[in-house]
């Protein structure tokens, strides 16, 4: 893979993220807070898991902006431990993993706008991916989970792209569950 197929991919992926959140934007607020049960995520908190992840990855992002343009279409390879993870956070992975504290967004206050904030956050990643200076891909950052967990930032785009589908394929499967409220069932409620 060289880097530009990397940055191509994470493009692509990210494209697929945002038509995937985009059928949220009509849900009411109620609809986007209402759970499953009391130990499964709202749609709403999928969604904000996911912006305070990937906000994790903005400054890193912008360390390595590129300034002008340079073509530096190099050959790309993964890390091992990017390898690792990314294979935990692709939306076919079936096993469970503890969300750390600062990660877990249950009992959040969620925003009204969460979907067009998270729809945003996603263009700015994009961005800021297209302007990173290809020769940085390879250097080593720490995960936001664990500061001992360390892959490239080539990997990081990868893992932010699959996670998001992730957790997008896990707000949808809520809005699909037979027991999910139509808008009028929810008239005069709200769920905080």
């Amino acid at each position: 893979m060289t880097t530009e197929d990397l940055i191509n991919n994470y493009i692509n992926v990210s494209a697929r993220t945002k038509k995937l959140a985009e059928d949220f934007l009509s849900l009411s607020y109620n609809q986007i807070n209402w759970r499953p049960s009391d130990s499964q995520w709202s749609i709403g908190e999928c969604i904000e898991h996911l912006i305070r992840t990937n906000g994790k990855y903005i400054p890193v992002y912008e360390k390595y902006k590129l300034h002008s343009r340079k073509s530096n279409n190099n050959a790309y390879k993964q890390s091992i431990m990017g390898k690792l993870i990314l294979r935990t956070v692709m939306p076919d992975y079936k096993r469970k993993m503890k969300t750390p504290a600062s990660f877990n967004p249950i009992g959040s206050e969620i925003k009204e706008n969460i979907v067009n904030d998270f729809i945003n956050q996603n263009n700015e990643i994009v961005e800021l991916a297209k302007s990173v200076d290809p020769s940085k891909l390879k250097e080593k950052i720490s995960s936001p989970f664990s500061k001992f967990v360390k892959y490239n930032i080539g990997d990081s785009l990868l893992i932010i792209a699959y996670h998001n589908l992730r957790h997008l394929h896990q707000a949808k499967r809520v809005m699909e569950n037979k027991r999910f409220p139509s808008d009028d069932s929810l008239r005069g409620q709200h769920i905080a």
